[in-house]
């Protein structure tokens, strides 16, 4: 079979969208039952056609504005409840065609998922603690002090961005042997490392000992000696420089399999027969992997859930205490509760 009838060229703006749909619903009657495939079917023809209408055939064309404006198009036809779950559907056909390397890595992430009304939330995904803490505990006995090791834990213990992190340069860490170990983010937009806030988004903050300790060795041992194109020093480098977000998501997504860090399948596939599990390539395909802001969503939800004052967390994460109850508290209704009680005794 010829997947790429011409090789020279990138696949993603070869391949047509109608094909790519027909390929990611076939992989879903394939790995789900039925009535689940079908709930594909509309939400992602919708799209397609909405495409063709604005003479995009190729997903390599697909962008965040495309999906907003198909988004917009659709909240003037459907009640919200139905551009909700049509929207959350057309996550997962986006998130297929990032596995494929059809769209451009990140674009997934940009999707917003419309909240319904009393729902008050935009999106539902986030890494829980447990699932945190098992892929934690495989880095750091299967790739301790490795790149995506120092990088997941940096990402869990501070909930910064990923924007953040890769901002980070080796002078930007502060260890003590005695006293508080410190990163400090800071804006550098002529240097190519904007902070999402700019200069508002500059801090300074303490991180634990264990963290210090997984950065220390990191660089002693498995950090690349690079530098970046303005001969700054990263803390998180590849070969050619500075870690950039396509690797850091490729690699996030995969380590965040339940196969791979806990080794099960909360899906009950066969591992060896699953293209998800055996292919790190198809590692967004995975129904529990998850991409990069996840993984500051749930680090936020943790840090309320061990007690932090939302006033003080919003300095560390570099968000608003509003835009922090609105779409980074992903406690259940319960654990709120539980986390109120301290202030009635």
């Amino acid at each position: 079979m010829d997947f790429n009838p011409n090789p020279d060229r990138d696949p993603s703006e070869v391949v047509q969208l109608r094909k790519a749909r027909r390929d990611f619903l076939n992989h879903k009657k394939e790995t789900q039952k039925e009535s689940t495939a079908r709930a594909y079917k509309y939400p992602t023809k919708s799209f397609i056609e909405f495409c063709e209408n604005h003479g995009i055939e190729v997903p390599g064309d697909v962008n965040g504005y495309v999906i907003e404006n198909w988004k917009q198009k659709r909240q003037d036809e459907v009640k919200p409840i139905t551009v909700h779950n049509n929207v959350k559907h057309l996550r997962v056909f986006i998130k297929w065609l990032e596995g494929a390397d059809l769209v451009e890595y990140g674009t997934y992430d940009k999707i917003e998922v419309p909240a319904v009304p009393g729902d008050g939330k935009v999106s539902d995904e986030v890494l829980r603690a447990g699932e945190a803490e098992s892929v934690l505990a495989y880095l750091n006995t299967y790739h301790y002090a490795s790149l995506y090791h120092a990088l997941f834990q940096t990402m869990w213990y501070t909930g910064c961005r990923i924007s953040g992190a890769m901002s980070l340069d080796l002078d930007d860490f502060e260890p003590q042997e005695h006293g508080d170990n410190v990163l400090r983010f800071k804006n550098r937009e002529a240097e190519g490392t904007p902070l999402k806030n700019g200069n508002k988004s500059q801090r300074a903050i303490t991180i634990r000992d264990p963290l210090a300790e997984t950065l220390k060795d990191y660089i002693s041992m498995r950090r690349e000696g690079a530098t970046d194109e303005n001969g700054r020093e990263p803390l998180f480098t590849v070969p050619s420089g500075r870690l950039y977000r396509q690797r850091a998501y490729k690699n996030i997504v995969a380590i965040s399999r339940p196969c791979v860090h806990g080794g099960n399948c909360p899906h009950s596939r066969v591992i060896d027969d699953c293209e998800a599990a055996q292919n790190k390539e198809q590692s967004p395909s995975c129904p529990s992997s998850v991409s990069l802001h996840p993984v500051r969503r749930g680090s936020i939800t943790n840090h309320i859930n061990e007690g932090w004052p939302k006033e003080k967390l919003s300095e560390r994460v570099d968000v608003s205490v509003e835009v922090l109850d609105k779409h980074y508290d992903a406690r259940t209704e319960e654990k709120a509760r539980k986390n109120r009680r301290q202030y009635l005794e």
